[in-house]
């Protein structure tokens, strides 16, 4: 499976999917893929919601929306991020938070929809890496 980065353009705020460094599709501003640190997140596949992208935050700014047994690196500078997932009305979610160091540059990250009686909530969990999909 062929990396696909998702990364948010700086200039504008365009969101998009990459194969690799290039220029952005909105304002042709640069964008590197090869940051030091990246967060790798698999959305696992199930039924529930499959029809729909569950919308990615981090840090509370919108990055774009991940399908049913997708795949995206988010390539990012060292720092704290807050994930946030949500998905039309649901928006319960775990969000955790995640540290980008040199001793911790990549982070692997799996999320999932739980089932609730009234809501649905949305589990973020970090993983090894032998545990993403290849």
């Amino acid at each position: 499976m062929a990396n696909i980065y998702r990364m948010k353009c700086p200039a504008c705020g365009e969101v998009q999917n990459m194969k690799a460094s290039g220029p952005c599709k909105k304002c042709g501003n640069q964008l590197i893929a090869e940051q030091p640190a990246a967060i790798a997140l698999y959305r696992m596949g199930n039924f529930m919601g499959s029809a729909n992208g569950f919308g990615i935050y981090i840090n509370e700014q919108p990055y774009g929306a991940i399908g049913n047994r997708e795949q995206l690196i988010i390539p990012l500078p060292y720092g704290e991020y807050k994930m946030h997932i949500v998905c039309g009305m649901n928006r319960k979610c775990n969000d955790p938070v995640i540290r980008l160091s040199p001793e911790d540059p990549y982070v692997c990250m799996k999320v999932h929809m739980k089932m609730g009686f009234v809501s649905n909530s949305f589990i973020l969990e970090r993983v090894a890496p032998s545990e993403m999909p290849q």
